[in-house]
């Protein structure tokens, strides 16, 4: 196996490279985003704030990111997994506690964290104060579930019984209930 891939990098390297180009049509590119710091369309989820930077739209579905706000005690997600994008986190301000099937770990100011494509995993604030993060989704498309699971919030709302797992199922996002109230319970976080 390593002698294929390493044949088939000499190979490549020896080919042009507009033979390994993506197509593209440059008309079809996004054009530059200026967002200044207070930019971005706002909304609640839960008693969570977050503010949508780019969409998908805006990155040739690249990449969406959000960057949200996460008050002390309280949980940022339900356990879930997804099999078509990775979420990348940045903690700006306070500190993130992110689980990833059966790892914690203590994400602060300025570090990165990576939760995987098809591993369950969710993420909370037992902190002192409240967490600020951005959150990079790639390839884009999970802001999109993310502006309409917002929009169940609006004015102070919450979701109808129901319309969280439909709304699930229709941007690739599976709940493991089973293992949400034993995360409550053991990190004393609610949503």
């Amino acid at each position: 196996m390593l002698m294929q891939s390493l044949s088939a990098i000499m190979i490549g390297s020896a080919l042009p490279s507009t033979v390994f180009a993506r197509e593209s049509n440059i008309q079809d590119a996004p054009g530059p985003v200026h967002i200044p710091a207070s930019g971005g369309k706002r909304g609640k989820i839960g008693d969570g704030d977050i503010v949508f930077k780019l969409s998908s739209s805006q990155t040739a579905g690249n990449l969406g990111i959000s960057e949200s706000v996460l008050p002390v005690g309280l949980l940022g997600a339900p356990p879930h997994s997804h099999k078509n994008f990775d979420e990348i986190c940045r903690v700006t301000e306070g500190v993130l506690n992110i689980m990833v099937g059966d790892q914690v770990f203590e994400v602060k100011a300025g570090d990165w964290h990576l939760r995987p494509r098809g591993i369950v995993h969710t993420f909370w604030n037992s902190g002192a104060q409240p967490a600020k993060f951005i959150e990079l989704y790639v390839p884009g498309g999970h802001e999109a579930y993310m502006q309409a699971l917002a929009d169940m919030f609006i004015g102070g709302k919450r979701p109808q019984p129901g319309a969280l797992e439909g709304l699930a199922k229709k941007f690739d996002i599976n709940f493991d209930w089973a293992m949400l109230k034993a995360v409550m319970d053991k990190y004393k976080v609610h949503l």
